[in-house]
């Protein structure tokens, strides 16, 4: 399980303890089952997609649940929509971070040439 979904045995347990998996033990041993997979390559998929592990286990369940499929899956193209406008807008901000971060080095840049300058005529 860590190596096909690359998470380590903590999360596994973790994800275990909040009951978003539910492995068969056999001693120490656990065994996961085939819903197991599908819950944990859901779980992997919208942890990824920046969702909290709260809103991620309702989720699975709200794709679980037997009834209501329809309406079920147009709640959750209206979650995924919000989280992908959440998504644009820190990406907005980290855009605006990074032209920050480029003037600050082209400042300092400067600064190093006008010393190496300086040095190169006798400062």
């Amino acid at each position: 399980m860590e190596r096909e979904f690359g998470l380590t045995l903590r999360t596994l347990r973790y994800y275990e303890e909040r009951g978003l998996v539910r492995p068969v033990r056999r001693g120490a041993l656990r065994v996961y089952s085939a819903k197991d997979r599908e819950r944990l390559k859901l779980i992997t998929r919208f942890k990824a997609l920046g969702f909290a592990l709260v809103e991620v286990k309702e989720i699975v369940e709200l794709l679980e649940a037997p009834r209501g499929r329809r309406k079920n899956l147009h709640g959750l193209r209206s979650r995924l929509s919000e989280q992908r406008e959440l998504l644009r807008e820190q990406c907005r901000e980290l855009e605006k971070v990074l032209e920050l971060m480029e003037e600050t080095l082209t400042e300092v840049n400067g600064e190093i040439t006008a010393q190496d300058d300086g040095n190169l005529h006798g400062g």
